[in-house]
Order: C-alpha cells, then structure tokens, then sequence
C-alpha cells in the first residue's frame, strides 16, 4: 500500500534522527498526521504501525499517549487510537490565538531584526511566494516564519505557535487551503519591517490568518472533504 510505504519512508529516515524508538515512533505518526498521511477521525492501528516501523507494540503505544497529550490522538473505546477530529470552533479559537500570539511575536522580531536579516527574508519571502511546489512551499513558509519568531527571543511564545500550527496543519494541508495570500503576500511583511511600518505587518497578517480560519471553519462546517 502506498500508505505502508510512505510511513516506512519517515521511519527510516527518523531512525537516523533518534536515539530511542518510542522517540521515533512519535516522530513518525506525528509527521503523518500533520502532513495528511492519517486522517482526522482515522483509526491508527498499534499493531499495523509497529509492523510497518519493525518494532514492538510498547513504543508506539507510548508514543500515541504522547501524542494524546499533545492533542493530536483520541483513544476511544472500542476503537483504540484515532486522529483527532477538529470542530469549526476548534478552529475558530485556535486562529484567534495564534492571531494573538503571532503578531506579539513579530512585534518583537521588529524591535531587533537587522537589514541582513531582512535582506535574506527578502530572499527567502520571493522564493516563497513564487514556487508553485506545494512541498516546498510548506518547508520555505516554515523556515519564514520559524526564523522570524527565533529572532523575536521568544521561546515560550515560538514554541505555543508551533503547537497551533501543528493542531490545524493536516487541515489546511488536505484541503488544499494554504496560509498565504496570492501575489507578494510574504514580500509585504519585510517591506513593512524594511521600512519601520511593523504595525502594517502584523495587520496583514491577522487578516489573513482569519481569512485560512474562516475558510477552514466553512469547510468543516459543510463537510467538504478535498483532498
């Protein structure tokens, strides 16, 4: 199946990665849920995963009891282990939370970003918005924005964002929606850096991560399930 072979990718190249299994395991079905592999409401059958990965049942039921805490699992009676599914008022909070965090995170970036670092986003920002590669697409926004709140020194706040992006990344990964605008949208956020207008920025962004939620919550709402 090409599922199967697609998890025995990630192990793999995880196995290289981690020093303990259950690490891996985690590492694994994580990616696969965030990347659209599993689907919400999915069921993840302990024994089928550690026959794909070669290892026992122990790790992978540690490693989904991580994942359980970590709100990507459910474990329902009957049923084991499944992805867990997103309401549209799921959705709907966790956008408005990252509006929050996100653009306290970029006022902070704004206060301490230098001209070299604006002159490789600029780079970084072109890239991004003219690829035409979902797959890269996905890695170049990553490292955006991952390098812009690493420049805002604040770890707490980087760290909660990833965690939201991660709860709603396998929903805008299936359903094709995508966390940006057409044209220069990213060019628009290091203008505004370049030229002290970081008000501009943070307002560009909270209108578009509340049209993704927006469209996210529409979908869900009405059962549309692209993919």
């Amino acid at each position: 199946m090409t599922q199967d072979r697609t998890l025995q990718d990630l192990a793999i190249a995880a196995k290289r990665a981690y020093q303990t299994v259950e690490d891996m395991v985690h590492h694994v079905v994580r990616e696969g849920i965030v990347s659209g592999l599993y689907r919400p409401g999915e069921r993840l059958p302990q024994d089928g995963i550690a026959k794909i990965m070669g290892v026992s049942r122990i790790p992978v039921r540690a490693a989904l009891r991580r994942l359980e805490a970590e709100g990507f699992v459910d474990f329902v009676a009957h049923r084991g282990a499944t992805v867990r599914s997103l309401s549209a008022k799921d959705i709907s909070e966790i956008y408005d939370l990252r509006a929050l965090l996100e653009t306290y995170a970029l006022r902070s970036a704004a206060s301490q970003i230098t001209s070299e670092d604006l002159d490789a986003f600029e780079i970084l920002a072109k890239k991004l918005d003219n690829t035409s590669d979902p797959d890269e697409w996905v890695e170049l926004r990553q490292r955006f924005y991952e390098r812009l709140y690493e420049i805002a020194d604040r770890p707490r706040t980087a760290e909660l964002i990833a965690k939201l992006r991660a709860d709603v990344g396998r929903y805008w990964l299936m359903q094709r929606v995508t966390e940006g605008h057409e044209g220069q949208s990213h060019a628009i956020i290091v203008e505004a850096l370049r030229t002290g207008r970081p008000y501009d920025a943070e307002i560009w962004l909270q209108e578009h991560l509340s049209d993704v939620s927006k469209e996210l919550q529409r979908r869900i709402a009405t059962g549309s399930d692209e993919s």
